[in-house]
C-alpha cells in the first residue's frame, strides 16, 4: 500500500504539468510520461546489457573480482537511449525528467529489502569486484542510478527502475539460450554472429553483441544488449551490431572458474 500511494502522488504531480484530458481517459503514468517528455529529452528505449562475468574478470585489470566468479549472466546496466542509437546523458547533463529524481543516497540496503529486491540485486546485478560487500554493491547501484535510472520513467522510485532489469534477467536465461544452440562457456571459439543468431532466433528480436579481450589479448564474448521499449516490452534493437569485433570474428566464450 505504501508504494501505491507514492505512485499515485507521482502521477498527480505529472498530471498537473499537462494539459487537461477528458475524464474518460485513463490516468496512465507511461502515457503521461510520453506526453510530458516530448520536448524535455525523455528517452525512447532502454538497452539492457547482460555481461558474462568471467569476461569481466579475466582482463588483467588492477581490481580483482570476488571469487567464486558468478556462473550466470549478470546485469551490467539498464541504459536509456534516444533513437536510433544514442545513449541519454545523465540527468544532471540532460535534464531528462522534469520531476527531480531521488538522490542516490536513497538507495540503501533497508530500502531494497523493504521492496523485496535486495537478494535479487545481489544475485543478478552484483558488483563483481565485491558482491558479498554491501557497501560495494550499494556504491555500484547508486552509480547506475545516477548515470541511467534518474532518466527512467521512475525518477523518484529506484526500486521500479531496478525491477525492470531484474524482471528480464530472471525470465530470460541467456546462458541456456546459447547452450541450446551449442554455444557453451568452454573456452572454445565461435563466430560472433553465432551468439547474435542464437539469441535472436529464440527471442524474435534483433540484439547487439560486445566483445573484449582477456589478459592475453584473446578476443572473447563479453556481453549482449537487449532493447526494451518505454512500456517495458522487448523490442528489436535498431540493427544487429557488434562492438569490439566483427560478425565473422572467432571469439572465445571463457569457461567459468577462478581467475
Amino acid at each position: 500500500m505504501e508504494k501505491l500511494s507514492v505512485v499515485a502522488i507521482a502521477v498527480l504531480v505529472l498530471a498537473c504539468s499537462l494539459p487537461l484530458t477528458s475524464a474518460s481517459q485513463p490516468l496512465d503514468i507511461y502515457k503521461l510520461s510520453l506526453q510530458f517528455g516530448k520536448h524535455r529529452g525523455v528517452f525512447d528505449y532502454y538497452k539492457l546489457s547482460l555481461e558474462w562475468p568471467k569476461s569481466v574478470c579475466n582482463t588483467g585489470g588492477s581490481e580483482e573480482c570476488e571469487n567464486p566468479i558468478k556462473d550466470h549472466f549478470t546485469i551490467h546496466a539498464l541504459q536509456p537511449y534516444y533513437r536510433p542509437d544514442n545513449s541519454v546523458p545523465p540527468y544532471n547533463e540532460s535534464r531528462c525528467n522534469s520531476v527531480p529524481p531521488s538522490p542516490p543516497e536513497r538507495i540503501t540496503a533497508a530500502y531494497l529489502k523493504r521492496y523485496e529486491i535486495l537478494d535479487d540485486m545481489v544475485k543478478f546485478w552484483p558488483n563483481l569486484y565485491g558482491y558479498s560487500n554491501v557497501d560495494k554493491n550499494l556504491e555500484f547501484w547508486r552509480r547506475q542510478w545516477s548515470r541511467a535510472g534518474q532518466c527512467s520513467p521512475y525518477p523518484v522510485y529506484p526500486d521500479f527502475y531496478f525491477d525492470v532489469a531484474l524482471t528480464y534477467v530472471k525470465s530470460i536465461n541467456l546462458l541456456k539460450i546459447l547452450e541450446s544452440s551449442g554455444i557453451r562457456p568452454n573456452n572454445k571459439k565461435y563466430e560472433a554472429s553465432a551468439f547474435a543468431k542464437a539469441i535472436e532466433e529464440k527471442l524474435g528480436v534483433k540484439v547487439q553483441i560486445r566483445c573484449n579481450k582477456d589478459a592475453k589479448s584473446v578476443l572473447q564474448f563479453y556481453e549482449a544488449f537487449l532493447c526494451i521499449d518505454r512500456l517495458n516490452f522487448l523490442e528489436s534493437c535498431s540493427a544487429t551490431k557488434y562492438y569490439g569485433c566483427s560478425e565473422t570474428d572467432k571469439i572465445q566464450f571463457p569457461s567459468v572458474g577462478r581467475v
